[in-house]
């Protein structure tokens, strides 16, 4: 999808007075700023090698200008359009960044350099600028101040700002939704048939036509107990044996901007087997769970306490599936329901997955530490119109957390059912939900089917 030019130039208005907004707040903090470099950043090698890792842009960067390759440098200052320095090598080991199929080109001012050097002095020293980047060396021929490389008087308004999506940005993520639905129905038809992880992978590329480093993140492609590791990465070649549980985490992007969904599917021909049975009744009760609480997405939500309304409906589950052994009140005095649900229940989403400002309650930089009983929560912040978050309730089976309780013998947990479902691993269900002025809009749910059936 190549966005319109009416709404980019929307966007790029936005994004500008955001900046010219951060640079208000920064002079209030004492620093003085005219205007901010932002910069794509440069390519980094293997520890004593040649070879480059993948690279990924500067966020703030690529909400302005979304074009490929290391280098670039872009300056945005009050009252002027903002500048894009684009770097083409001469070079015949890589080819040169194709200009993007995006409005961006026209609506910013552009200029095209061979050399590193061409570009910086093309650019030129830069006193009482900022800079907004990964590499504070090349920042330094700019004879930028060091108080003004990152300074955080600036960076906490750019990170506020970034939580609201423009029109642009939602249309955007509406897209990347839509790229992880290819990859997720041609995924769940290799689920029925019982393909291997390593098959499964790639179809989900050849479905999206993602590149593996084009992926927002490492997809997650997991059978039976892989799915019980949080960020499981093995792509194992073999087939599934049995292959009673699926697990998959996987996203799509667009112009930068991520989508991460997630889905669990049991294959009805492990119906037969009475420990499965009880890890069926878990996984769909997760999924009514998980839309339970995208329904209480809304302007003025806590995250705090929709992240407890999905412990305590994870413990009701826990319990009905008989789990745990005492009410739901005492597993959850007695911390019994964090071993099956250790993380948090989403984040903020945009153009990085676990998008920056989650934990900030104002614009220059106070954070919402999470509560202590739940240190993963990564979203303390209310939620507001224009905000994307991930709603994904999971629940578990991973040894490592349940082992200290089982050594001090504990009696509210029924352990001969956690070893029988100990081969099922884990079950996670994940929407990106955008929050509107009146509730919400399930960016997922129209290109990735609710069923835990594949």
């Amino acid at each position: 999808m190549t966005p319109s030019a009416a709404l980019y130039a929307q966007h790029l208005e936005t994004v500008q007075a955001a900046v010219e907004d951060a640079l208000v707040a920064a002079r209030t903090a004492g620093l003085g700023l005219r205007g901010v470099v932002f910069h794509s950043g440069g390519l980094r090698t293997f520890h004593a090698d040649d070879i480059e890792l993948p690279f990924r842009p500067t966020p703030h960067f690529a909400r302005l200008a979304p074009v490929a390759g290391p280098g670039h440098a872009l300056l945005v200052e009050p009252g002027r359009r903002p500048r894009l320095f684009l770097l083409a090598p001469r070079d015949y080991w890589c080819e040169p960044p194709a200009r993007p199929a995006h409005p961006c080109w026209d609506a910013l001012e552009v200029s095209v350099h061979a050399e590193p050097e061409a570009l910086r002095a093309a650019i030129g020293p830069r006193p009482g600028w900022a800079y907004v980047g990964p590499d504070p060396a090349w920042a330094a021929g700019l004879e930028l101040e060091a108080a003004a490389i990152e300074p955080m008087a600036l960076l906490a308004p750019l990170d506020w700002h970034r939580a609201y999506k423009t029109d642009y940005e939602q249309a955007c993520l509406r897209e990347a939704a839509r790229v992880a639905g290819l990859g997720h129905a041609a995924v769940r038809a290799g689920v029925a048939e019982g393909r291997s992880e390593r098959e499964l992978h790639a179809a989900y590329l050849a479905a999206t036509g993602l590149l593996d480093h084009e992926t927002p993140y490492g997809n997650i492609i997991a059978w039976d107990e892989a799915g019980a590791v949080l960020h499981y990465q093995t792509k194992r070649a073999t087939r599934p044996d049995p292959g009673r549980s699926f697990l998959i985490d996987a996203g799509g992007s667009s112009w930068g901007y991520a989508s991460d969904v997630t889905r669990t599917w049991l294959r009805p021909d492990a119906q037969g087997v009475e420990a499965p049975g009880a890890w069926r009744a878990l996984v769909r009760g997760l999924y009514g769970l998980q839309e339970e609480l995208v329904q209480q997405v809304a302007p003025g939500a806590s995250f705090v306490e929709l992240h407890a309304a999905a412990e305590r409906g994870i413990g009701a589950l826990l319990r009905e599936a008989g789990l745990l052994r005492v009410s739901l009140d005492e597993a959850l005095e007695r911390a019994l329901v964090r071993p099956f649900f250790p993380h948090g229940l989403g984040h903020h989403l945009g153009l990085q997955v676990h998008d920056v400002g989650g934990r900030q309650v104002t614009r220059e930089g106070a954070q919402q530490p999470p509560p202590e009983r739940w240190p993963h929560l990564r979203t303390t912040r209310p939620l507001e119109a224009r905000q994307v978050v991930t709603i994904e309730p999971g629940v578990y089976m991973i040894p490592l957390l349940l082992e200290p309780h089982r050594a001090r013998g504990e009696p509210g947990i029924d352990w001969d059912l956690v070893d029988a479902l100990l081969p099922c691993g884990g079950a996670r269900v994940e929407d990106d939900v955008l929050v509107t002025a009146g509730g919400r809009e399930n960016l997922t749910r129209p290109h990735v089917p609710a069923s835990w059936e594949p």
